[in-house]
């Protein structure tokens, strides 16, 4: 799956250091000019960081690089290739920061990123990433995004209360108790976690759009009363009972594919769903959703279902995927067109 968390303005490519290196730090606090100025006498790892910034900018020499830099708000990269630093010193004289984005393996220490004030949305995909504690003091952060397999504790975003989108993917959390008054969040998306209980959900009664895919989700109770929600992507769980989700009549988009749900009768009362996905369940009966008159998506794929003329009343769907079912006749209750009997279909709601 790519990650799209932060438009992409700027495409950063490291040059190669091959030179032997005397090493010699700037102290902290210094602008890019003083780090590029030095930087045949940093360290190796920190003048990586110097060359990738330097390279990024254009410039010829340190001082129209500084400017630049100096003067910029966003820097954001999109390579998907992992850059090679670990030294975010230099970045952290980039103080009219506002975006800031970057992928790196090598990262293990964010400290530098606490001088970063003005920042408001910020995405950091570390493999060698496990503490977050530097990342409490940036109250102005609305937009946080963190990826990486060795991210476990969380307790430090509790601090971030501004907090209105946060994106949790491919890491260890298990916890998700820090979480719990981050009132203001409107977006959140975890993808490939180790996540079972978010019952700390049940205060987000902000949240328009939430993603939980590729995790340990059993019980979702705690979603019963978000009544705001608008989207919700609960792909790849161990999901049986959907009944928590009868009263959120302002869903438009709701995904369900690849769990246990057998009765969609908590469905039938989701009069605004115009897309949604049922794929990969132990469904038989689809009458409770023959009401859904706004679907223009509808994803059966992989099911029990013997019988689909429930859905004749459905005539704004434009895509019905009803493969993989037990159906002895392959007739469409609708346009011909709209049924696909042999796709699997999208794996998203429409």
């Amino acid at each position: 799956m790519k990650l799209v968390v932060l438009t992409s303005l700027l495409s950063i490519a490291l040059v190669p250091i091959t030179a032997t290196i005397v090493t010699a730090d700037v102290p902290t606090g210094k602008s890019f000019l003083e780090w590029c100025q030095q930087r045949n006498s940093l360290s190796l790892e920190t003048r990586k960081t110097v060359d990738y910034l330097l390279q990024g900018t254009g410039a010829k020499d340190c001082r129209s690089a500084d400017l630049e830099l100096s003067q910029r708000t966003e820097l954001l990269t999109s390579s998907p290739t992992p850059a090679d630093i670990s030294d975010l010193r230099p970045i952290a004289s980039l103080t009219n920061l506002r975006k800031l984005s970057f992928y790196s393996n090598n990262i293990t220490d964010l400290t530098p990123l606490a001088n970063l004030k003005n920042l408001d949305a910020l995405v950091i995909n570390s493999n060698k990433l496990t503490d977050l504690k530097p990342l409490g003091s940036l109250n102005n952060l609305s937009d946080l995004g963190l990826m990486g397999k060795n991210i476990v504790n969380i307790q430090p975003i509790a601090k971030l209360t501004n907090l209105k989108k946060l994106t949790l993917w491919y890491n260890s959390i298990q916890d998700i108790k820090p979480l719990k008054n981050l009132t203001q969040l409107t977006e959140l998306s975890f993808f490939s976690t180790k996540i079972a209980d978010i019952s700390p959900l049940a205060n987000l009664e902000s949240l328009t759009d939430l993603e939980i895919t590729n995790s340990k989700v059993t019980d979702i109770q705690a979603l019963s009363d978000l009544t705001n929600l608008n989207k919700i992507v609960l792909d790849n769980n161990q999901i049986s009972n959907i009944q928590p989700l009868a009263r959120l009549t302002n869903l438009k988009r709701l995904n369900l594919n690849s769990n246990r749900i057998s009765n969609l009768a908590p469905l039938s009362r989701l009069k605004n769903l115009i897309g949604l996905n049922l794929s990969n369940n132990q469904i038989v009966d689809i009458r409770p959703i023959a009401g859904l008159n706004q679907l223009l998506g509808l994803n059966l794929n992989n099911n029990k279902i013997t019988n689909i003329k429930p859905l004749a009343n459905l005539q704004k769907l434009e895509n019905l995927v009803v493969s993989k079912n037990k159906m002895k006749a392959k007739v469409c209750p609708l346009r011909p067109a709209v049924c696909d009997f042999n796709g699997t279909g999208a794996t998203r709601a429409f």
